[in-house]
């Protein structure tokens, strides 16, 4: 997402931006993360002596998968945006590239381990089954061998 900050080149300038923004898929830990639809971005840009400071918000969804269950699912996303740019490290002020700060704040929002719900039953241990479909029968119960004649404890008594 380029934008135009010649404008504001002036100490003490203020603007504002409101608009779609589309990114492309992002990469993050070995998978290609979705977004479906455009983010919706609003920005105050404020030029200091400086630097341009950034405030804002972003919001939209991106497509997650699973931890639990693997299936996909989208998470919403709303950012409280903080950047500033010094002027001294940019190039041409007619084109701005926020792009990879954007993509930098989305992913340093993304869960550790997203679920698609708190309640997510994930897989069965043994033939992998998603669990939130229904049960499959499986007998899951395995006793470390070390401690199974532990078991007989309780059965004597």
């Amino acid at each position: 997402m380029e934008i135009d900050l010649s404008r504001l080149e002036e100490t003490g300038s203020h603007g504002k931006i409101s608009r779609q923004v589309d990114f492309p898929d992002i990469s993050f830990r070995h998978e290609k993360l979705e977004t479906p639809s455009p983010f919706k971005l609003e920005l105050d840009i404020y030029s200091t002596k400086d630097s341009f400071v950034f405030s804002g918000i972003l919001e939209g969804e991106i497509l997650l998968t699973c931890s639990r269950c693997l299936e996909k699912f989208l998470h919403g996303i709303k950012l409280k945006i903080d950047e500033e740019l010094m002027k001294n490290e940019i190039d041409d002020l007619s084109r701005v590239d926020l792009t990879s700060n954007l993509v930098e704040d989305i992913l340093l929002s993304l869960p550790i381990k997203p679920v698609c719900s708190e309640d997510c039953k994930g897989l069965c241990s043994v033939c992998g089954h998603n669990l939130n479909e229904g049960d499959c029968g499986c007998n899951r119960e395995s006793i470390d061998p070390r401690l199974a004649k532990l078991k007989e404890f309780y059965d004597k008594q």
